[in-house]
């Protein structure tokens, strides 16, 4: 489930192959850099990102559009070695070594509806912030410059269209939902492992590893439910019958959370609170309502999305 890889194969790997490396490039270009006067070369192989520095070389792109022209799904953990050798082979260099710096793992699902129906219903991740840019885009990432993890669904089919990507023909009409987990910097740690090598990408417990990471992320976001049509038996005070009205309201509209977190931010933009932490708990407050069991129950797109989520797994 690999789409877009960054490796960086030092020098000492390389040895006296690496002159020989730009004459393997295509629109191979010098470029120097006006603080340091170190110069680069930068080129591609069919499609992939390649820089030539003093240190070793940055091999970076879509794995799968260089294995075969799309990346409408990703590549697995054969496809991925059979890859690594293609590049090394086009370079001239042992590629199994190389430093993986960036990894991009996911796929894409053919769903029942439109994709945007499917963002709508998932809510808050733990650790991250939620931003939804369009209905169609959904990001999952931290707040700061630095973004080591981020999680990411959007309609695959839109995207492919909009970038002039290839797809094929019979996906015309189909609702694709990509999700992807996106993560860069200190791999290793990260991961929990002694090293992230071209060659652990394809080794079996590694792969597994990151699927099983990809599932559990999935899981740990809160969902926007249905109303529940028992919700009403469940009243007992003046503080259910608030929740189940919250509830119902928010289930009437297209984006719950989006409306939710609409509301948090026109309140902080008035200066509603002095002290910030009862943003937070307004927010989980919200959250929690729309997610609670005797109020809501589970949506069926939900149900389908997480089967689809649980399924490729299945065979790693």
């Amino acid at each position: 489930m690999y789409d877009k890889v960054k490796f960086f194969v030092d020098r000492s790997i390389i040895g006296s192959q690496y002159t020989n490396i730009t004459s393997h490039l295509e629109k191979a270009k010098v470029e120097t850099d006006q603080t340091t006067g170190e110069t680069r070369t930068r080129g591609t192989i069919n499609g992939l990102g390649v820089g030539v520095l003093g240190g070793g070389v940055f091999v970076e792109g879509s794995l799968p559009k260089y294995h075969y022209g799309s990346n409408i799904y990703p590549l697995d953990r054969e496809g991925t070695k059979e890859c690594i050798e293609m590049i090394g082979d086009t370079l001239g260099i042992n590629m199994s070594g190389a430093d993986v710096v960036g990894i991009e793992f996911g796929t894409t699902f053919m769903m029942q509806y439109k994709v945007s129906a499917y963002l709508a219903k998932l809510g808050e991740m733990s650790r991250l912030q939620r931003y939804n840019f369009n209905a169609d885009t959904l990001y999952y990432k931290g707040s700061g410059k630095v973004q080591p993890r981020v999680y990411t669904f959007y309609d695959k089919l839109a995207d492919c269209k909009a970038k002039h990507l290839p797809y094929p023909i019979d996906f015309e009409d189909k609702n694709l939902l990509r999700y992807e987990m996106r993560l860069k910097g200190r791999l290793a740690y990260q991961l929990g492992v002694p090293e992230v090598k071209a060659s652990t990408l394809y080794d079996r417990q590694f792969y597994r590893e990151l699927v099983r990471r990809y599932q559990d992320s999935y899981f740990s976001i809160s969902k926007i439910n249905e109303l529940n049509p028992n919700a009403m038996k469940e009243i007992k005070n003046v503080s259910d019958a608030f929740n189940i009205f919250v509830a119902r309201l928010l289930s009437q509209t297209e984006q719950p959370q989006r409306q939710i977190d609409t509301f948090i931010n026109e309140i902080k933009a008035a200066g509603v609170f002095e002290d910030k932490k009862y943003y937070t708990r307004l927010k989980d407050k919200l959250n929690e309502i729309v997610t609670k069991d005797n109020i809501t129950i589970s949506n069926e797109l939900i149900k389908e999305l997480d089967d689809a989520i649980k399924n490729c797994g299945a065979y790693v």
